[in-house]
């Protein structure tokens, strides 16, 4: 047991990093780490490596170094005699499982930064056997929790990002992944090159960015591919379809669809295209002209790969309800096989409710018969969407209007659309100041990570030739882990648009 009291005495000293420099601090963590990595190196560990109580040694939020290393070294041990199948100690509510979520839960989050590779590799082992088990929730709640600790922006993205998006998308658990999903992404790690060199500075001392202790040389993010990174905003997209927050998910599939490229169109920015047409006329009732980035001859690829949907978008706008229903009808397999069929039918119920806000613009008032003639319902309407929305969406405030029940009760009620300036001043102050607040937070989060990024870019004539050689290379996090193939997920979004209702 001279090894455990030798680890115990050395996690010791690093418990009160007070009293020292963050100079001295740092050379003792990297010193702490070097020593432990090179004895568990060693293959005269014995039945170290096998005892089921040297973790109770070490706590896991003031020894996070000790305790990591360790537990990897079990979880590894473990799997090298396991013949490639994950171990039942791993596997959730086991015993390796629980010590690891413990872990992720309490850990350190300066120490963490001297370890990055190894809590990666806890992070995988995790979704591994959450997946193995058909249990992506519990893992995703995991990662989500330790992400948020590990960096509470989260404006570094990294692999992690893109495993909590699918394992959120697997188990339907949407709202799991909206405090990571709801941070503004100001870094990509892939990107500028010379940023690893930020990495030798301190990292136990404060930073004014994660990217200075988040990047490929600490292990906390790996280089990422342009696929890897629009799968990100893929799946983003679709967790707030699912949650039907049509103007995120508009914003996140449009980051997606205007990625610069060099040579073909990814099937992945293609796939985010269609979808994107039709959130579009959720969101705005319209065919949404692209972001203005976007390349032209991309928007021609697009144009020419989306004829249905961009049909289909064009009879929704001009309010034809019967071309509408002749599109769905033309293009059901086309639909089926995109797996958006469950999208194309919310468009075709949110008909009427466009329609209603159309008739805003015209009519001051309307009953609610008339307003169902200009409307026109589809035979698909079997349940009156009209007479069904009409109240929750003045309750709710989607329209603003007001309904009037005549004295008559024979008269029809009469529907009312109230004009912006006939509004109370302070209900109309409160928009504004939501507004402002929302676009304020919006503009720190973007200039926070501007002149970084500019450093970062290294907008030099030598970095923008090699860029254009194509001598950067950028090697996927999907090498790191399988689980992220090439079209892993894509075939979600039927079941989610399914549940919707």
């Amino acid at each position: 047991m001279s090894i455990v009291t030798d680890l115990v005495a050395a996690s010791a000293a690093l418990r009160d990093p007070v009293s020292l420099s963050d100079e001295n601090y740092d050379r003792q963590l990297r010193d702490h780490t070097a020593y432990i990595r090179q004895l568990i190196s060693k293959r005269d560990l014995g039945s170290i490596a096998r005892d089921q109580e040297l973790l109770n040694h070490f706590d896991p939020s003031d020894d996070s170094i000790t305790y990591l290393l360790l537990l990897r070294l079990q979880i590894h041990t473990l799997q090298e005699t396991s013949g490639g199948v994950l171990p039942t100690e791993l596997l959730p509510f086991g015993r390796l499982w629980s010590q690891s979520a413990h872990y992720l839960e309490v850990f350190d989050r300066v120490q963490v930064r001297y370890i990055g590779h190894e809590w990666v590799q806890l992070i995988e082992s995790m979704v591994l056997a959450a997946q193995a088990t058909s249990k992506p929730l519990l893992a995703a709640r995991l990662i989500k929790d330790a992400l948020l600790r590990l960096d509470p922006s989260c404006a570094v993205l990294t692999s992690t990002h893109l495993l909590l998006a699918q394992l959120c998308l697997a188990a339907r658990a949407y709202t799991c992944a909206l405090p990571v999903l709801n941070k503004h992404i100001c870094h990509i790690p892939a990107l500028p090159s010379r940023a690893s060199s930020n990495s030798l500075s301190i990292r136990c001392a404060e930073h004014e960015s994660s990217q200075s202790f988040i990047n490929e040389t600490t292990g906390l993010a790996s280089k990422l591919s342009y696929r890897d990174y629009l799968r990100y905003f893929l799946y983003g997209g679709m967790i707030y379809m699912a949650l039907k927050e049509w103007r995120k998910a508009s914003h996140f599939l449009g980051i997606v669809i205007s990625m610069p490229t060099m040579g073909s169109v990814s099937m992945i920015m293609v796939e985010a295209y269609k979808k994107w047409i039709l959130v579009g006329l959720l969101d705005k009732g319209k065919l949404c002209s692209p972001p203005s980035i976007t390349a032209p001859q991309v928007i021609k690829t697009f144009q020419s790969l989306a004829k249905p949907y961009i049909s289909f978008a064009q009879a929704f706008e001009r309010g034809d309800m019967k071309r509408l229903e002749a599109e769905v009808d033309a293009a059901r397999d086309i639909w089926h096989l995109d797996n958006n069929t469950g999208l194309v039918w919310q468009v075709v119920n949110a008909y009427s409710t466009h329609s209603l806000i159309k008739a805003k613009k015209v009519f001051a008032a309307l009953t609610v018969a008339e307003l169902q003639s200009h409307t026109s319902p589809s035979p698909m309407d079997v349940n009156g969407a009209v007479k069904a929305n009409l109240a929750s969406l003045v309750v709710s405030n989607a329209i603003e209007a007001k309904l009037a029940q005549p004295q008559l009760y024979s008269k029809d009620t009469m529907l009312r659309f109230a004009d912006v300036s006939s509004l109370p001043e302070a209900s109309r102050e409160t928009k504004v100041q939501a507004q402002f607040e929302g676009e304020r937070q919006l503009l720190e989060a973007l200039f926070g990570g501007v002149e970084e990024n500019s450093n970062g870019l290294g907008l030099s004539e030598e970095f923008i030739d090699t860029i254009v050689k194509g001598q950067q290379a950028w090697p996927s996090a999907t090498v790191m882990n399988p689980s992220l193939g090439r079209d892993a997920g894509l075939e979600m979004d039927e079941d989610i648009m399914g549940d919707l209702s």
